[in-house]
């Protein structure tokens, strides 16, 4: 019999965040449980910092060269997605000279192979403010259409799909999605009493406007609407006495800013002690220029600081009640044994770090350290309690893959993180972004991360046994052996960098 999967993926969660991980203040059971059942991965790296690029690696196994989503905003490549516009002839004509249909995901992947697919949450492999001549189903212009209920296509390989669009109470709007459209017709009562709004970039600034206790009860709140609409998926599927195998995906919205997790929850975390954040005061050797201006721009407010850290605590504690609702579901229907299940994030947030908030297109390690949990269902091979080996979300895939006792195909570029090849694994990041200054690509090795941004070719090298939170540039006032690091892991990254930039699903085909 198939093992059935569950992807349990939220937004803007850094690694620390979690009681398996060395938060002390983190109330995480359910998540714990699965990590003391399964095995913690110490050192997982998201490709970028921002929600596009990192989903798209997650599933296609690519690095963020190999498909091409560099920055928030630019769709993973699909012809019937939206992704050619219809409304320009030249853009027509061009599209579909030597252009595959699609990049293919992970559920295109498993469908192949007799899955049942399910989305239910935030996937954002589309732009979510793009024009309405787009079609882009993850618009909110296209949930302005009272008939988008009734579009039954598969999404990204996705048979089954009901989404969430936005953030904070911004997915409390009538346009953002499935939870949008439930809560407008079924809870009108409480519409009124949230700020569903416009997306917020919060950008160079005060973001006290984003955070505050929403009204909102927690058993309405998207979270909570997620576990409810798995359940009766899982019920559904027991009722129909299928032996067809679920992929499930459940994207969580939360704890991504504007932070406003329901109050009966943000009460319990009013008061828990903060961190020691870092201080720009204990930065030694020169960041570049532009990581240096980004934490001027994302400076905040000690006290919005503050509430900020507590409410995401808080966010995250409904989250994990939300995945215990699950697991419990799981076990009454007699099929948790049977189900690989996973947890992680997209990338984190600098949360109180050198005084900053929110995420930006740059390599921070508080932005790119991930938690990564398996817990494997109970015919796979048993796994170590905890792995060290440095791993991409690039390598999700094909580790999943190799759980399932499946081959990836030969396009896929990250590995199988229990494969032979995972030893000297080197997750890369790639910050390129939509804006032309302050590009920068990253690499990783079992101890270092290395920087170097193309613009003005400066460095950064960090320690992160010593260093963990990245205050000292080796690169900078480190020793001989310091420069020779710099350029072993420069001469690896470049490598990297153009290996996998494999043009394959280059949206162009033109001679």
């Amino acid at each position: 019999m198939k093992q059935n999967i569950i992807i349990f993926h939220t937004d803007q969660q850094r690694f620390d965040s979690l009681g398996c991980n060395g938060s002390q203040y983190a109330r995480t059971t359910n998540i714990d449980a699965l990590a003391a059942e399964g095995c913690n991965f110490t050192r997982h790296i998201s490709t970028n910092p921002a929600c596009m690029p990192s989903r798209a690696s997650l599933m296609t196994g690519l690095y963020v060269p190999g498909h091409g989503v560099s920055s928030n905003g630019i769709p993973l490549w699909r012809r019937d997605n939206g992704c050619e516009d219809k409304n320009n002839q030249i853009s027509q004509r061009l599209f579909g000279v030597n252009v595959k249909d699609r990049i293919p995901t992970i559920a295109d992947m498993l469908s192949g192979k007799g899955y049942d697919t399910a989305l239910f949450g935030k996937i954002h492999l589309e732009p979510h403010l793009a024009d309405p001549s787009y079609d882009f189903y993850e618009s909110y212009s296209a949930w302005e259409q009272e008939n988008i209920l009734d579009d039954k296509k598969p999404y990204y390989g996705f048979k089954t799909k009901k989404i969430i669009l936005g953030h904070g109470e911004q997915p409390c709007g009538y346009n953002r999605g499935h939870y949008g459209r439930w809560l407008n017709e079924n809870h009108p009562e409480w519409v009124k009493k949230v700020t569903p709004g416009e997306d917020i970039n919060t950008k160079e600034g005060s973001i006290a406007d984003d955070i505050y206790v929403s009204e909102l009860p927690a058993k309405l709140h998207n979270t909570m609407w997620l576990a409810d609409e798995v359940c009766e998926f899982l019920e559904g599927k027991q009722a129909k006495d299928s032996d067809e195998p679920n992929f499930i995906f459940v994207g969580y919205p939360d704890p991504h800013h504007p932070f406003t997790p329901p109050k009966e929850i943000a009460d319990e975390f009013s008061d828990i002690p903060l961190p020691d954040f870092t201080k720009k005061s204990d930065i030694q050797g020169k960041k570049p220029k532009a990581v240096m201006q980004a934490i001027e721009n994302f400076n905040a407010d000690p006290v919005d600081l503050a509430n900020a850290y507590r409410h995401t605590a808080a966010s995250i504690k409904l989250i994990d009640n939300s995945i215990g609702q699950i697991v419990d579901k799981l076990k009454e229907l007699n099929i948790y044994d049977d189900t690989l299940i996973i947890f992680t994030s997209d990338h984190g947030d600098f949360m109180g770090d050198l005084d900053m908030i929110c995420k930006y297109d740059m390599a921070f390690n508080n932005l790119l350290h991930l938690p990564f949990i398996v817990k494997p269902s109970a015919n796979m091979k048993a796994l170590p309690k905890t792995c060290q080996t440095p791993m991409s979300n690039a390598d999700v895939l094909p580790t999943i893959f190799n759980f399932i006792g499946e081959e990836v195909e030969t396009h896929v570029q990250g590995i199988n993180i229990f494969g032979e090849n995972a030893e000297n694994n080197t997750p890369m990041v790639t910050c390129y972004t939509a804006r032309e200054a302050n590009r920068n690509i990253a690499i990783y090795d079992e101890k270092y991360r290395y920087s170097y941004y193309l613009d003005t070719h400066e460095e950064e090298l960090y320690d992160h046994d010593s260093d963990p939170k990245e205050l000292i540039n080796l690169a900078d006032i480190g020793d001989e052996n310091h420069k020779e690091i710099c350029k072993k892991l420069k001469d690896l990254l470049f490598k990297k960098h153009i290996d996998t930039h494999i043009g394959i699903f280059n949206h162009y085909g033109l001679w």
